[in-house]
């Protein structure tokens, strides 16, 4: 979801690099094909963040589809995969296509001439205006969407009903109420997998809609101008109100030793009632509880977990006399490398990917079928129709990160977890946000 590198040390990177040679001349691939090189965030192992589409399902379409095509896909955790791509495209290599993030992450990648530009194609007709919004920069199109991202709570309902709650809370009191009457009951209201840092941005974000940009909209502009630090704003009181979760016991103990994977068990066995998370997580938090065993393909068996009907809705940052605001972006998406040897083969795998018809699309929609891609499609998906209904009435605001120069959510994260630990301050978070904000800054 977040970057957490910066374009100024792709500067140094090319710098670094400029004893490489940066004419390239396509060599020919053995046994006839041309082999076209596919990167994506995430972990390829089947013990960790498994993308079946990605390693597997792409891939092998591809090859039935095009047999003089090879399509090879690489996964990578979310710092190994920033550091790889950061230091090939500032040598004039890396993948021929890659995933990667809308708004001001994407701005520094078409500021450092590393992205394809894609305008005009006849494919990106199909795309809804505000799925192309994040991939348009200065009227130019760099990227295909897989639609929007939302942040919310993932909440067992039944958990809820149980224990007499009755709707999920609209702001922050009543959650806090709903969090102590579910502790006081023996049951762990909230479990986050910290050990994966990202997530930490999942609830905060959340509560920054309201906190921060519900009464200063344009405070990110400010930031990027010098006119605003973290330091003297309402960050502040966000980050205390995150915080507290975690001191009231709210949160499960020994986060920072907990993954996604065991989180998502977790919440899927019905041993927590929320987790801070996003709609791109469906599959993972909708699926049939699983556990770890010998003997079973992968790792993995089914545990005869408990089914239960999810709920997904905002995590409230507001008062109960104030505006509640969604956490609403433009998802991460596919681009193409500016010095990719292959185009005509990466243009002819994405039309044949993007086509409604093809069966590429099917296995795409089947593992992202939460992205509203296309005008006109519906999401059918129950889980997400109380979250659908609120967002025809409430406004929403992008998330923070889409903002900011990449390496500002990392300090943020990074400082978060150290204070989970027991070291550091608020006042230290927001210290290494706006220092790390100042040497980023344009």
């Amino acid at each position: 979801m977040s970057i957490y590198r910066s374009l100024p040390l792709l500067a140094l990177l090319l710098l670094l690099t400029t004893g490489c040679d940066s004419e390239k001349t396509a060599e020919p691939d053995s046994g006839g094909q041309v082999t076209v090189r596919y990167m994506h965030m995430g972990v390829a192992a089947d013990d960790g963040d498994n993308n079946p589409y990605v390693m597997r399902q792409f891939p092998d379409a591809v090859a039935e589809h095009f047999p003089d095509i090879a399509l090879k896909s690489e996964m990578l955790p979310e710092d190994p995969y920033t550091k790889t791509l950061l230091v090939q495209l500032s040598s004039g290599e890396g993948p021929d296509f890659f995933e990667w993030w809308p708004m001001r992450q994407l701005e520094e990648l078409v500021a450092a001439g590393y992205l394809q530009d894609l305008t005009g194609m006849d494919m990106l007709n199909r795309f809804t205006p505000d799925a192309l919004e994040g991939y348009t920069i200065n009227g130019k199109v760099y990227g295909m969407p897989k639609g929007l991202s939302i942040m919310a709570t993932w909440y067992n309902k039944e958990l809820f009903e149980q224990h007499d709650i009755d709707a999920f809370p609209s702001d922050w009191p009543s959650f806090l109420a709903a969090c102590e009457k579910l502790k006081q009951a023996g049951v762990t209201p909230i479990v986050m997998p910290d050990e994966d840092r990202w997530f930490i941005q999942f609830g905060l974000y959340q509560l920054a809609a309201s906190i921060v940009y519900a009464a200063d909209p344009d405070f990110d502009k400010k930031l990027l101008a010098g006119e605003r630090t973290f330091a003297n704003s309402p960050w502040r009181e966000v980050l205390l109100m995150y915080k507290s979760l975690y001191d009231r016991g709210y949160i499960a103990p020994g986060s920072l030793d907990i993954g996604a994977e065991k989180a998502a068990a977790l919440f899927n066995n019905g041993k927590a009632a929320m987790m801070f998370n996003g709609n791109w997580d469906y599959a993972r938090l909708t699926a049939n509880p699983i556990s770890r065993g010998a003997g079973s393909a992968g790792g993995l068996k089914s545990n005869g977990g408990a089914n239960f009907q999810r709920g997904f809705m905002p995590l409230p940052g507001n008062e109960p006399d104030q505006p509640l605001l969604l956490s609403i972006g433009p998802a991460g998406g596919t681009v193409i490398n500016a010095n990719t040897r292959h185009l005509s083969e990466v243009l002819d795998i994405l039309a044949y990917q993007f086509d409604p018809d093809s069966p590429l699309y099917g296995l795409y929609k089947q593992n992202y079928d939460v992205f509203p891609m296309y005008k006109g499609e519906d999401l059918g998906i129950p889980e997400f129709r109380d979250y659908t209904a609120l967002s025809k009435t409430h406004d929403s605001v992008y998330f923070s990160n889409q903002a900011w120069p990449v390496g500002v959510a990392d300090a943020l994260c990074r400082g978060f977890q150290d204070w989970i630990a027991g070291h550091g301050t608020v006042d230290d978070i927001l210290a290494a946000m706006d220092e790390r904000l100042e040497a980023l800054r344009d």
